[in-house]
């Protein structure tokens, strides 16, 4: 339980983390009152799942002392028909493909940067496309998948049959499910990662940003590019390093519960409000300026 000092602190954390998903919510439609159904519904899954008693049946009372709900309204949030969880996200076999290709040798150099691969060998021990999708296991034959990744523009054909990967991250145009999977998923990623920092100080997770505030506009389409670019860098090396414990391409890896590990990288940008902070000299402290 926060201390009353640490949960104001944490209010306004809270106000200022859900001002950008409000803000698309009305942008998008969906009322206060939908908004309210949908939390309370998220209230009484988490308590249910998260936060009983490991000697005991969760309880309606118990759900209603941690959450401030009612007895009446969580048992009818209970009864209601049609809520029905999400199916876990699988990956997709194109996904599956260029995680795999840019994992490191022999389908990409220690540092992950994909190679030129041919489409078939004769020699089983030959890096190639085909025994790469062979590899995964798709159920999806090596030709098909090979198509749509042309189709998507992932990779392309050179002049004697070679597989280039063009595209080292899949984040589908007309796929607006797709995208808001990813709305979903790294937010929440990157708010449990904080609060894992504040509750266990001794033994932080990896959570970096550099910002700076005086940026001049002219400058900006230069560095989108520049840092796309170091950021598939990055991408590249951490793709190769969690490849490198992964059990279903390193069999030999570390053993243990089965994990999910994920490391991410984002810019983001917007306007500051008012004029760019003077380089005129300040009077020294506590001196007044008398005009002459």
């Amino acid at each position: 339980m926060l201390p009353r000092e640490s949960k104001s602190h944490f209010a306004a954390a809270l106000r200022r983390l859900l001002r950008p998903v409000v803000r698309q919510m009305i942008a998008y439609g969906v009322s206060y009152p939908a908004f309210e159904q949908i939390a309370k519904r998220l209230f009484l899954e988490v308590a249910e799942e998260e936060f009983a008693l490991p000697f005991k049946r969760q309880t309606v009372s118990r759900i209603a002392l941690v959450t401030g709900m009612s007895r009446k309204e969580i048992a009818h949030l209970r009864g209601e028909r049609g809520l029905v969880d999400l199916p876990e996200v699988e990956e997709s076999a194109v996904t599956h493909v260029i995680g795999r290709w840019m994992a490191g040798p022999p389908y990409a150099t220690p540092d992950g940067i994909p190679r030129r691969l041919l489409y078939e060998s004769a020699d089983p021990h030959t890096a190639s496309f085909a025994r790469l999708v062979r590899e995964l296991g798709p159920d999806v034959p090596v030709r098909t998948l090979l198509d749509e990744l042309l189709r998507l523009g992932i990779v392309a054909l050179a002049p004697d049959g070679d597989v280039l990967l063009r595209r080292e991250v899949h984040i589908p145009d007309d796929d607006g499910e797709g995208k808001f999977v990813l709305l979903g998923t790294d937010p929440s990623e990157l708010f449990s990662t904080i609060v894992h920092n504040i509750e266990q100080a001794d033994a932080p997770w990896l959570q970096r940003k550099v910002a700076y505030d005086n940026i001049g506009a002219a400058a900006l389409p230069a560095l989108r590019d520049e840092t796309r670019q170091a950021g598939l860098d990055f991408v590249r090396r951490v793709n190769a390093l969690l490849a490198s414990y992964d059990r279903d391409r390193q069999p030999d890896a570390s053993g243990g519960a089965r994990s999910r590990v994920a490391v991410g990288v984002y810019y983001f940008e917007e306007p500051v409000d008012g004029a760019p902070p003077s380089t005129a000299p300040r009077p020294a402290p506590g001196r007044i300026r008398r005009k002459p």
